[in-house]
């Protein structure tokens, strides 16, 4: 039986795996897909588990409470009887019906070493019959027009393994499909099955019979196309160099899309606000924490620490003729707003510095800034590292890319940032070094000049000085509703001494 639970609601999951055990079993091994007990979750399953069960660490690390288990060996931990989290970023299993299991984690998946586990897997010489990743194989991502819940590696590693049968969610919040069975060339084949999470109204577990002995008929099967039959265009290894190299991309040129403030992403009176996002609003802008945030919770920060501050009123720019931004009230609560999260950060004692930056364009939906924290060893080698990734976009996308030149500043009043500031499209990064001491370098981007802009150019720089080459796109760091509520409510607590909306 495979299961793909809410973390949140793993009692409730448990007690219906007992249930179907017992109505429908017995079952030989009960599988649990996803991130089961992630690193937000602070207590373990008080249900008593009735059947062998497996599960291993997802993509938002594992609970910190499992380490207190005391009954294991070299590669599993019981957190409970028949409860066994699976220590490797590769398990082979092998159930009592001799049918063998290859368990790969999702965090071997965001681990940059895939070669060595690659090495490992061709090394195998049994048979797998069931492989269980986290994401899908691209090329049937690609099949299904989802290339976000994706992944090359997981193509390489089917590929390799060629299982009879394969499960995975490819996203925190699980997609059902239950795909085609293909053929290999060597005449075995493959089911491929992606559950949804329990709760989200897709199907979220699959029970199944098979033998160790594959029918030598196969008649009455319909096979459909092998998806890995179409090649992707780019080895494993030129995608992790490319990856490694936060793979630059010029931004395609269009014409400025025109939304309203009840469509806009960031707009209060937009209907679909998430509201469980929001941190804290204040007379002109609010905070928010981010989605597809680029840090992610650990051991010393509960929450992910990256953060939105967004203007309340829909507008692109703050700049208007005549006017100065430092004497807008909006660009003064954003500072306020920055300071107020300098403080906290200071005041909770955590050794993290903040940076924030953001791409001042007329021509921007709704004006944003974003800010999150690094570990302040890094700060010191922030300036290079820039310059660095300015030059390379300079070099590489000479013609295509604007050419980034970026200026240094200590004040942030200073008269010739503020001209900038005042007058130009312009990027802009400050680092909050301490309550008053900043570090800042911007870059103008003068209308005069038609080259394209690439627009994950800060984030990029930051995901790569933080050895974060995977999460420069949002899209794929994107959390559940739940994780997103989670870390609000943890930045809320982080907060609340310093937030000055709160007098």
């Amino acid at each position: 039986m495979v299961l793909n639970p809410n973390p949140t609601e793993l009692d409730t999951v448990l007690t219906k795996s007992n249930f179907q055990n017992e109505k429908n079993g017995p079952f030989d091994a009960t599988f649990l897909l996803g991130d089961v007990i992630p690193a937000t979750v602070d207590a373990l399953p008080t249900v008593d588990v009735g059947q062998t069960t497996y599960f291993s660490e997802g993509k938002h690390g594992i609970s910190l409470q499992i380490s207190s288990s005391t009954e294991s060996d070299v590669n599993s931990q019981a957190v409970k009887p028949n409860l066994n989290f699976l220590l490797l970023h590769v398990n082979i299993i092998t159930l009592k019906s001799k049918l063998t299991v290859m368990y790969v984690s999702g965090a071997a998946e965001t681990n940059e070493n895939h070669e060595s586990v690659l090495k490992q897997m061709r090394e195998n010489t049994r048979s797998i019959d069931i492989l269980i990743t986290y994401d899908w194989p691209l090329s049937i991502a690609r099949n299904q027009n989802l290339m976000l819940v994706g992944s090359r590696f997981v193509d390489e590693i089917t590929k390799t393994v060629k299982p009879r049968y394969h499960f995975a969610v490819g996203q925190d919040a699980g997609k059902f499909l239950e795909f085609p069975p293909f053929q290999w060339e060597n005449g075995s084949s493959t089911r491929f099955i992606s559950l949804g999470q329990e709760g989200s109204g897709e199907k979220w577990f699959y029970a199944f019979s098979m033998t160790k002995e594959i029918p030598p008929s196969t008649t009455g099967i319909e096979y459909g196309a092998n998806p890995f039959d179409k090649p992707i265009g780019e080895s494993l290894e030129n995608s992790n160099k490319r990856l490694m190299d936060a793979d630059i991309q010029n931004v395609v040129a269009k014409k400025p899309k025109v939304i309203s403030s009840d469509q806009c992403f960031f707009c209060l009176s937009n209907p679909n606000v998430e509201t469980h996002m929001i941190i804290s609003i204040g007379s002109h802008s609010y905070l928010t924490v981010a989605k597809g945030p680029l840090t992610r919770s650990n051991k010393n920060l509960p929450f992910s620490g990256h953060a939105i501050i967004i203007p309340i009123e829909h507008i692109p720019s703050i700049r208007k003729e005549n006017t100065s931004v430092a004497d807008s009230p909006i660009y003064k609560e954003i500072k306020q707003f920055q300071n107020a999260l300098v403080k906290s950060f200071i005041g909770n004692k955590t050794n993290y510095k903040l940076v924030s930056f953001e791409i001042d364009l007329k021509t921007n939906i709704h004006k944003h800034v974003q800010i999150l924290p690094i570990p302040e060893y890094l700060i010191d080698k922030f300036g290079d590292h820039l310059t660095q990734r300015a030059e390379l976009n300079n070099e590489k996308f000479a013609g295509k890319n604007h050419n980034l030149k970026f200026e240094k500043f200590n004040d942030d009043s200073s008269p010739e940032l503020i001209d900038i500031i005042n007058s130009s499209d312009h990027m802009i990064f400050t680092l909050h070094n301490s309550e008053n001491e900043k570090t800042i370098y911007v870059a103008q981007l003068p209308d005069k000049d038609k080259t394209m802009v690439d627009l994950q150019f800060p984030r990029r720089v930051l995901a790569n000085l933080l050895n974060l080459p995977k999460r420069v796109y949002w899209e794929r760091c994107k959390q559940p509703k739940f994780k997103e509520s989670q870390d609000c409510e943890e930045f809320k607590k982080f907060f609340h001494k310093f937030d000055f909306t709160l007098e």
